[in-house]
């Protein structure tokens, strides 16, 4: 029989690395373990999260250009990794209370107009939602009323009212999804000619990013630097940055960052759309203990410039909205 040939496995440009080999790799990137020990970081990477996620807040530090040590990073210790993986998380459990908080006022809101017309029943808005749409959307509306009807919180509503055509809004919105009641209050904002609906639609959109963000333990601070943003910022928005004394220069730096340009949004719509009450004094409250962080940070590496130009933007924004 002919020798069978050994199958050869793939090539891959990142290889996977045990975590001594991490320890190693970092080493040789110039990463120090003078605030956090070797042993103690692979306690670190083994138990509390992996090396992909805490790995990717080095692109926060300058690199070594020509010489020996090109391509190494400046002033980089595993304890600053560390440090930001902690804010990081620190800053996700801040913001994603205010994006229930901003969706449950938005929500609210919309009741509250309809409640408020008289020529509104509240059946007639999802069935004009639902015909507005193109067949692709109408059927992802429907497929996503569709896929609750044996849900534990939402079936029973799904199995008493039928399609999403004959609900009444207000049950309409408890199915909807984040995005997909974006885009009703959208139409209502259009139905009625609501230009404040319209900009909040916009930044309940940037909202919805952060929200998604948060909920999938997405890394944030680790994209502070990058400046990329095709979107323009709302111009409610900017007026608000700038009533904040923010100079020109550093308010348009930083919403050409797409992650600061979502988060400053969410922290003004929050502004503006939660009333004073147990929400907004828990928001507040969370805040300062964020500025905590933020300000633990700053102390750590007072000579990394994106971190203190990005945090402390942020900074500014609590200091002048909570």
């Amino acid at each position: 029989m002919p020798e069978q040939k050994q199958q050869q496995q793939p090539v891959h440009p990142k290889p996977l690395l045990t975590v001594p080999e991490q320890i190693a790799h970092l080493r040789s990137r110039g990463v120090t373990f003078d605030l956090c020990t070797e042993k103690a970081a692979a306690a670190y990477l083994s138990d509390r999260t992996y090396y992909f996620k805490i790995a990717s807040y080095r692109i926060l530090f300058e690199k070594r250009v020509g010489g020996p040590r090109n391509g190494q990073y400046v002033n980089l210790d595993f304890g600053h990794l560390k440090a930001l993986a902690s804010f990081d998380r620190d800053l996700r459990y801040t913001l994603l209370p205010l994006t229930l908080d901003v969706e449950h006022a938005a929500r609210s809101k919309l009741v509250r107009k309809v409640t408020e017309l008289e020529n509104e029943d509240g059946y007639a808005i999802s069935c004009d939602y639902m015909s507005s749409l193109n067949h692709g959307e109408r059927r992802r509306r429907e497929g996503e009323v569709a896929m609750l009807a044996s849900d534990a919180f939402c079936g029973d509503l799904v199995r008493r009212y039928g399609k999403p055509s004959d609900m009444p809004v207000w049950v309409l919105m408890e199915l909807f999804s984040f995005g997909s009641f974006a885009s009703l209050y959208l139409f209502c904002a259009n139905r009625w000619g609501d230009e404040a609906m319209r900009d909040e639609h916009y930044m309940l959109r940037q909202a919805q990013f952060v929200r998604n963000a948060c909920a999938h333990s997405s890394n944030m601070a680790n994209g502070f630097a990058n400046q990329s943003s095709d979107v323009g910022t709302n111009a409610i928005v900017e007026k608000a940055l700038a009533e904040t004394g923010i100079s020109h220069r550093v308010r348009t730096s930083k919403m050409r960052n797409p992650r600061l340009k979502q988060i400053t949004t969410l922290l003004y719509l929050h502004s503006r759309l939660v009333p004073a009450g147990s929400g907004r004094a828990r928001a507040i409250d969370n805040m300062a203990n964020l500025q905590r962080s933020i300000d633990s940070i700053l102390a750590l590496l007072p000579n990394n410039d994106k971190v203190q130009s990005s945090l402390g933007f942020l900074s500014k924004l609590i200091d002048n909205w909570f």
